[in-house]
């Protein structure tokens, strides 16, 4: 079975609709199966934080959901929402979307997570900063929906960080931990475990896949360099999340290389390959007399 491939808008529309349905169609068009967009609410934001007026400039009302809602089924594509209160949840429910992802931040809010429990079919579990007690118990409060994904995740961004400051001069790979989402699957049995990835570029997400990854949730822009450009040089803020993602371009890439990882992984089944059975009488018949 094909692994689902989220392609993670988060922040790097900038705020502007005419980009976000852009990279609606950019993400249909690399051959991911989702496209994902963050719910902000800014009663939740306090005045004085630093980043008010940037998650002020990306915050989604109903009249912007609901165009997104629209292009994607016009497009083709699944749309998946990440809200961060129950406000912005009823959104969701208002449109018909019974699909939601829960932010690894918010797996401790119990009435959120009850909200969900009560209100969707099918939920997206971040498991960033958890422990495996936090899970076990947002697992248990999510016992309505007919499917819960546990998607392994590291809330590091980028994850495996440019160390320099660290006396490192590259990434420290170690920091995916990909055998935390093993011990995933051997803990939730039930449940389908995914991978949500912060690392730059795409060798974790391959590697996740062929670890037997059945979601791929991974972040992409249309542009890395303007933000790092606007940055270095004091213009307008444009948030972390350009720095961790990839340009549609090495999303397509992505896409075309997990489906060589599945394609190489096989069906589960013992069968010999084509070659192989060609060949099997001619080279076991060549050594037989060799057994007598």
């Amino acid at each position: 079975m094909s692994a689902k491939i989220i392609a993670e808008v988060g922040e790097c529309f900038n705020g502007d609709i005419n980009t976000a349905f852009t990279m609606i169609k950019e993400a249909k068009k690399a051959g991911c199966d989702i496209v994902k967009f963050q719910l902000l609410d800014m009663d939740e934001v306090a005045e004085d934080d630093p980043e008010y007026s940037w998650f002020k400039k990306l915050e989604l009302d109903r009249e912007k959901l609901a165009l997104l809602i629209k292009w994607s089924k016009e497009i083709g594509i699944e749309i998946l929402f990440t809200p961060v209160s129950v406000k912005t949840a009823s959104y969701l429910i208002e449109y018909g979307i019974d699909t939601i992802k829960i932010a690894s931040s918010f797996l401790k809010k119990r009435l959120f997570l009850e909200f969900i429990n009560n209100h969707f079919k099918k939920v997206y579990m971040s498991t960033g900063m958890a422990e495996l007690s936090e899970i076990r118990e947002g697992i248990k409060l999510l016992s309505k929906p007919e499917e819960v994904i546990i998607m392994h995740c590291i809330s590091e961004y980028p994850t495996g960080p440019l160390l320099e400051e660290r006396g490192l001069s590259a990434l420290d790979e170690r920091d995916a931990h990909l055998n935390m989402m093993t011990m995933l699957k051997k803990e939730f049995p039930e449940n389908k475990i995914g991978y949500s990835d912060h690392t730059d570029g795409i060798f974790v997400p391959l590697i996740a896949v062929a670890m037997g990854a059945e979601v791929i949730e991974k972040h992409f822009t249309l542009d890395r360099q303007t933000p790092i450009n606007n940055y270095l040089n004091k213009k307008e803020y444009m948030g972390t999340d350009h720095v961790l993602s990839i340009e549609p371009d090495d999303l397509k890439t992505m896409v075309k290389e997990i489906r060589r990882v599945e394609k190489c992984q096989g069906n589960m089944k013992w069968e010999r390959s084509t070659g192989e059975r060609i060949l099997l009488d001619f080279l076991r018949g060549r050594y037989a007399k060799r057994d007598r």
